[in-house]
């Protein structure tokens, strides 16, 4: 009797295995389509689970890998057998969803399985949930309605993670987030004495804790900051600002988003969508009227422009539209309208007329959608929507330099402040510095006191160009660096530095120069200011120097050919002609563009522009995120910028020599003691004004006690300790 069990047992087996083998050839067959067996397998497949049948496919690969070699395993149990099929279900039931029109209850079924043989013919090729997915949905329409069934396919996902996800984890999950709340809880007003300690992550969080004194996981009580600065015997790049400093000792926080205006109700205009519908067909209809016979394809409305996308008969030729521009002008009232004849990769004509009422592109908004995979490229910056109301970034480091023109109120100073306003909201003073380079005087004046300038606002025509010639010293040098750590620019650079056990290495920071008027120093020191440029955008790009350079007069004289040849992207705003335009796009355009931040933007590698509503950022907004940043953190600017400013005025009375100052001599201990001198440093160590500073520096210099400025390398100290010991 025993052996006849057994006998049965052995049997059954082998029918397993069979069925499964089975199960898993049907599967292959199906999912690769291979011959008549497979595409009708494909179809059946497709008719009964829907479009998402590559999911049962692989359900059912996974089914026969379970009863081939999984039956006996600790991962053949009851909750995980049940998530299974239920997740199974929610795909077809979610298919099935998003397809279906506003038909629900057990029609959707009955008229699923009326269209049977159509599924069949290959006449319909959007099977939706199929036919397990239309039974599903049919009952879960009634019951709960399109909206209803949304929410328990959420349920049945949140379901299969219970019983798939241990209890022990969401314990340990509610216990970490406890704590994180908890401590919040305890702090009071941020002080100078405490600091919040990140998790790293969850993994860290369980992994086991060594026994120690602390009383907080997350808040350090810190001791008071010691006057003592760590002095470094590695050779200091061009910034001698930065210090190898503990994470405890950097009080400087990103701006927060709240400084930004919140974002108003109002995004979309149910007068721009009438509007659009009447003039598209009005445009339709002018066309006609000049013997130009074509159809409307699509219709975007943007911000502030509404284009319509025409196609014209094979037969109909392109210029003939572009030839009644002003009739159809005239015939719609419009103030201006760009024709794009044709739109590049697409058979159609774009006709882009102004919305009746136009909708301001926020800054909160844009900066809270940036995509996760270039939240860390420190160079990126917001632009605008384009036609379709979609977010466009830029990655300066890509570019690698941008050209800005525009006539006066067409936006381009907005467009600056919106460009500096992003980096200081997502870049810390040690990742990029600026050099912001201001002829009228009045643009740049709410970033003359923030900590990623690495010298001040500079707004002499002739200071400005010598303070081009010491970006192309710094880069220069910066080659020199890279060529001895055998690497090939700044990014490769600083991952080497990153994994530089010895700290001899410091970070190299991307400094971007933004000149606000190059007209002005054109007429100033033109061939100058030209051979400069050219080095910089010809060379800078892989040092991490990058350039952005705007003018109100895009004339051949200003723009010349040499500096747009090595500056590929650029932006334009409104201009007074097509001259203009050609002098900045290289083709017309420009000059029927709205203002207001209406702009054409030719990114790099890109066969035609894009039109774009820019940012609008208010002053108050730049004056906040500009204020904030120099409350924590003053600017400590380079040594090789002391000699572009005058220091005739200062912050204690005008001191003019050695003798009149009483720091002299503790400033001239000091330097010697330490065996390095700049101005950033007796900035911090005594707490003095920049003017005073950099004095301080050339009077030592003059006294034989330092050396001249030698580029980005530190002055040598002529004076050693022994000697005054």
């Amino acid at each position: 009797m025993a052996r006849k069990k057994k006998v049965v047992k052995k049997a059954n087996q082998t029918i397993y295995y069979i069925i499964g083998v089975v199960l898993m050839m049907l599967a292959l067959v199906s999912a690769f389509q291979l011959g008549a067996v497979g595409q009708y397998l494909t179809l059946l497949s497709k008719y009964l689970v829907g479009n998402f049948y590559y999911a049962i496919l692989g359900s059912l690969i996974i089914v026969s890998c379970y009863i081939l070699f999984l039956r006996k395993t600790k991962y053949a149990t009851l909750k995980n057998i049940t998530a299974f099929i239920i997740i199974n279900i929610a795909v077809i039931l979610l298919s099935a969803t998003l397809k279906a029109d506003e038909t629900v209850g057990f029609e959707v079924f009955m008229k699923y399985i009326h269209n049977t043989s159509l599924y069949f013919k290959k006449e319909l090729v959007d099977f939706g949930g199929g036919l397990f997915g239309a039974f599903f949905y049919s009952i879960t329409s009634y019951l709960f309605d399109k909206l209803g069934t949304y929410f328990l396919i959420v349920a049945m996902c949140s379901i299969v993670g219970i019983l798939i996800i241990p209890a022990e984890t969401y314990r340990k999950m509610g216990k970490f987030f406890s704590e994180i709340f908890t401590s919040k809880e305890l702090e009071e007003v941020p002080s100078k004495q405490e600091e919040v300690i990140d998790a790293n992550s969850f993994e860290d969080y369980f992994k086991p804790k060594e026994v120690s004194n602390k009383k907080s996981t997350f808040i350090t009580l810190k001791e008071p900051p010691k006057v003592e600065e760590v002095i470094e015997d590695s050779v200091i790049k061009e910034e001698e600002v930065v210090h190898k400093k503990s994470v405890s000792k950097d009080k400087y926080k990103l701006p927060p988003f709240s400084l930004l205006d919140p974002i108003k109700g109002q995004q979309g205009s149910n007068a721009n969508q009438v509007a659009a519908s009447e003039s598209g067909r009005k445009v339709i209809e002018i066309l006609k009227n000049f013997g130009v016979n074509a159809e409307l394809v699509a219709t975007h409305i943007g911000p502030s422009v509404t284009k319509f996308e025409i196609k014209p008969d094979s037969s109909v030729k392109v210029s003939r539209i572009n030839a009644i521009q002003d009739n159809i002008k005239m015939e719609l009232a419009a103030r201006d309208i760009r024709i794009e004849a044709p739109i590049p990769g697409k058979t159609a004509v774009g006709i882009e007329i102004p919305n009746i009422e136009s909708v301001p592109v926020k800054m909160l908004e844009l900066v809270k959608s940036i995509p996760m995979e270039k939240m860390d490229q420190k160079l990126l910056f917001v632009l605008g929507k384009d036609l379709l109301g979609k977010p466009v970034y830029c990655q300066l480091d890509k570019m690698p330099h941008l050209l800005i023109a525009g006539a006066t109120g067409s936006g381009k100073s907005v467009c600056m402040n919106t460009i500096i306003t992003s980096f200081l909201l997502r870049c810390h003073p040690d990742e990029v510095k600026l050099l912001l380079i201001d002829p009228k005087k009045v643009e740049f004046t709410p970033y003359q006191q923030i900590p990623h300038l690495i010298a001040p606002v500079i707004s002499d025509a002739a200071k400005a160009s010598s303070a081009l010639k010491v970006i192309v010293t710094i880069m220069e040098e910066r080659f020199d660096v890279f060529a001895q750590c055998g690497v090939r620019n700044i990014k490769a650079y600083n991952e080497k530095v990153a994994q530089d056990s010895t700290g001899s290495m410091q970070n190299m920071p991307y400094i971007v120069v933004i000149i606000d008027e190059l007209a002005d120093l054109m007429s100033v020191a033109g061939k100058e200011v030209e051979v400069s440029i050219q080095r910089i955008t010809q060379l800078a790009r892989a040092s991490g120097i990058h350039l952005i350079v705007a003018t109100q007069r895009p004339s051949t004289d200003v723009v010349t050919g040499i500096i747009k040849s090595n500056i590929p992207s650029r932006i334009s705003f409104s201009v007074a002609s097509g001259i203009d335009s050609r002098t900045i796009l290289d083709q017309v355009g420009a000059e029927r563009l709205l203002g207001n931040g209406d702009m054409l933007y030719v990114p790099i590698g890109e066969p035609s522009m894009i039109r774009l509503q820019g940012v609008y950022v208010t002053d108050e907004e730049v004056n906040r995120i500009a204020s904030y940043c120099s409350d924590l953190r003053k600017p400590m600017y380079l040594d090789n910028f002391i000699k572009l400013e005058t220091l005739d005025s200062d912050d204690n009375g005008g001191i003019v020599s050695a003798n009149e100052d009483p720091l002299y001599e503790e400033v001239k201990e000091y330097v010697i003691d330490v065996q390095k001198a700049s101005t950033s440093l007796l900035q911090r160590r005594f707490g003095i004004g920049y003017n005073r500073a950099a004095r301080m520096i050339d009077i030592l210099e003059s006294n034989g006690i330092i050396g001249p400025v030698q580029g980005s390398k530190p002055r040598e100290v002529y004076i050693k300790k022994e000697q005054i010991d």
